[in-house]
């Protein structure tokens, strides 16, 4: 009868850890509950510096290669005879540089329509052209500019 005494008696206090236990689990629940919201800082001027340089980057590294250098590779198997020489893409203005050489005025100028085509591109504009070489061998090195849809 003793040890069924002590046993209840162990039931009836474990029964009461337990209950205390449930209670502080409930109080601090609805403690975190009413809590309220952390008030977020202001933007300092450095972290506006930081998210205008993010979003320059950003567009830079939007700059649509794809169409640009699809439709370049479409207008330069239609003119073989031009060489680029070199591509200056300017993606805050939303412009590119291309200087090349071409044997003829005529293979130049049909060149320059076929950029304007494209229709990828805004705006072909020959920037300037100039002769190379001496006697026979004359050609022309220019450089058009193009701006291309956003």
């Amino acid at each position: 009868v003793t040890i069924l005494i002590l046993v209840a008696f162990g039931l009836v206090l474990e029964h009461q850890r337990i209950k205390t236990s449930i209670i502080e689990i409930e109080d601090s629940m609805v403690v975190s509950q009413q809590r309220r919201p952390v008030i977020e800082a202001q933007a300092t001027a450095q972290d506006i510096k930081n998210l205008k340089s993010a979003k320059l980057l950003q567009a830079k590294l939007n700059f649509p290669w794809q169409g640009l250098l699809s439709s370049l590779e479409t207008v330069k198997k239609i003119s073989p005879k031009i060489s680029l020489m070199t591509i200056q893409p300017n993606p805050n203005k939303g412009e590119v540089l291309i200087a090349a050489e071409a044997a003829n005025l005529q293979i130049m100028l049909d060149f320059v329509d076929d950029l304007a085509k494209q229709t990828v591109f805004n705006d072909v504009l020959l920037v300037n052209q100039r002769r190379l070489g001496l006697g026979n061998k004359q050609g022309l090195s220019f450089t058009v500019k193009l701006r291309w849809q956003a």
